[in-house]
């Protein structure tokens, strides 16, 4: 059975997929943490709130992959 954060998530990439988009910024995530992940063809990187704190904010970036080499590095930026 899935969440329903991951359906979302199936949901936007489809959406994505349809519009031919290669770069998506995404607000509002309310994914803890920080870090990257492979979602479809696409790699999604986030920051958001610490693992202890109740869900909010948040922001997300879904690149496609073909654009995997162009990525040299990122820093995540808390906004307290």
């Amino acid at each position: 059975m899935y969440k329903a954060a991951e359906i979302k998530w199936v949901k936007i990439i489809r959406e994505i997929n349809v519009m031919n988009m290669d770069v998506i910024d995404l607000t509002e995530t309310k994914k803890k943490g920080t870090g990257n992940e492979k979602l479809g063809d696409y790699i999604h990187i986030f920051s958001g709130v610490k693992k202890y704190e109740r869900a909010k904010r948040g922001i997300s970036i879904l690149i496609n992959k073909k654009w995997k080499g162009s990525i040299k590095n990122w820093e995540p930026i808390d906004e307290g």
